[in-house]
């Protein structure tokens, strides 16, 4: 009869399992409608983002690709400082460069996001610039940095996985290391949950207009 003892704690034991269980999938079986930020999210963003879901979710029924699309801590621009040299550091400009491959990579762990767009683009290219000027980064570094800004000036973003990785070694990080790219859906679910609607458009960035054609742009908007 010592069964009889045991069965309340065996069934504890159980619902534990359980709901651990359920706890483990929602968390690593990919996106989910819990994941969604609601209140940032517009009643369309938020229909679109559950039907992204299912998309998802029907391409990899299995959450075999482990990517993160919930709200992580994101910022509309770099934050970068210009007009503090004693804060000038190749450490700002990876750590910026870095969240910006977030909406483009798939990863297990994802903290803080910066959307890719020209503005951003812009900043980071003349942070690099300014470490050059001012002795404040070493050749190799700029010309390794220097080179993932101008594959993403040209809206080349098919090794940006990679690249997020060569950020993270510039940083010493142990986690959040890339899955390989995320898909269009993936990438739509996550600016719709961290930077909204307004930012989809950068899923199909355009090049960076040479300096140039900028100058000449203004030039004409100045003589109307």
């Amino acid at each position: 009869m010592k069964w009889k003892k045991w069965f309340p704690w065996m069934g504890l034991v159980l619902v534990i399992v359980i709901v651990a269980t359920y706890a483990f999938y929602q968390y690593w079986m990919g996106p989910n409608q819990s994941e969604l930020d609601r209140e940032n999210l517009t009643e369309e963003e938020y229909e679109r983002a559950l039907e992204l879901i299912d998309i998802i979710k029907e391409e990899d029924p299995l959450g075999r690709r482990q990517n993160v699309t919930r709200r992580i801590d994101p910022q509309e621009t770099t934050g970068l400082v210009f007009d503090d040299e004693k804060k000038l550091n190749k450490g700002n400009l990876v750590d910026a460069m870095h969240l910006m491959t977030h909406q483009k990579i798939l990863a297990t762990e994802k903290a803080g996001a910066i959307p890719m767009t020209h503005d951003n683009l812009k900043e980071v290219r003349d942070y690099l610039e300014l470490l050059r000027d001012k002795n404040k980064i070493k050749s190799e570094d700029y010309l390794q940095l220097g080179r993932i800004i101008e594959r993403w000036e040209q809206a080349i973003f098919d090794e940006i996985d990679k690249e997020q990785d060569v950020l993270l070694e510039e940083m010493y990080a142990v986690i959040g290391f890339s899955n390989g790219l995320a898909t269009r859906a993936e990438e739509e679910l996550f600016i719709l949950n961290n930077f909204g609607e307004e930012y989809v458009y950068t899923m199909d960035l355009k090049p960076m207009p040479e300096e140039e054609e900028q100058k000449e742009d203004v030039n004409t908007e100045t003589e109307e």
